[in-house]
């Protein structure tokens, strides 16, 4: 299906010293008709929040190549996580949860800014200017999730430039690879890099060494794994 780009609707003019406040008061309406999407380090903490492997997150609860959260069904177009409490994994929620009502743009030069995403008509939250958007980041803990996106997009860049570099008309065929991605069946990966615990497994199986169960040693090994295979197509 395809998705809404609405971050191309938003005005990136905040910086992080910018005033800025939001009170969220459950409402719940900003979990509703989102695509949420979510990468490996994500899917990572979420398959670990609900006892399961990535493969298993990955086949149960993402569409669109696994990039984007299920909905609970297309009549109750809520997030398949919201329960009657609210956010049934909030400790591990997503970056974009976490963000919102703001989202984040980095130009290719890594400035950072800020933007107000548009609010549900019926919002029970409440906006407002007594503190700065570098204090709501604090308080919704999105550091690691900044650290681990950086580090992946800097693996995805070098991934990219090297396609490029074999075959020159890789970028011409992206926006039909970002398509073909948002059309892949429900629970399907659209690319193995996602699923972290198969990727690693696979890989300290050939390497010969344990399989770690902790975060911080599985994306470090998955990192490294992909790093391994962009050097050995770079021979």
């Amino acid at each position: 299906m395809p998705y809404k780009d609405t971050l191309a609707e938003v005005d990136f003019k905040l910086q992080r010293d910018s005033a800025f406040s939001y009170q969220c008061n459950a409402c719940s309406r900003c979990c509703h008709n989102k695509a949420i999407r979510v990468g490996a380090y994500e899917i990572l903490r979420l398959a670990r929040r609900l006892g399961i492997t990535t493969t298993k997150f990955i086949e149960r609860h993402t569409e669109a190549g696994g990039t984007v959260l299920r909905m609970q069904d297309e009549h109750n177009r809520a997030c398949i996580f919201l329960n009657k409490q609210g956010c049934g994994v909030h400790p591990d929620r997503p970056l974009a949860c976490r963000l919102y009502p703001l989202a984040r743009w980095v130009d290719a030069d890594g400035n950072e800014s800020f933007g107000h995403l548009t609010p549900h008509p019926k919002t029970e939250g409440i906006y407002g200017t007594s503190a700065a958007v570098a204090d709501y980041l604090d308080q919704q803990g999105v550091a690691p999730f900044f650290a681990m996106g950086d580090c992946y997009g800097a693996v995805y860049q070098r991934m990219v430039d090297l396609l490029e570099s074999l075959d020159a008309d890789e970028l011409d065929r992206r926006p039909n690879r970002r398509k073909d991605v948002e059309e892949t069946s429900a629970g399907v990966a659209a690319s193995p890099w996602i699923d972290i615990d198969k990727t690693v497994a696979d890989f300290c199986k050939a390497n010969r060494r344990p399989i770690p169960n902790d975060i911080e040693n599985a994306v470090a090994i998955h990192i490294e794994a992909i790093e391994s295979w962009i050097a050995s197509l770079s021979n």
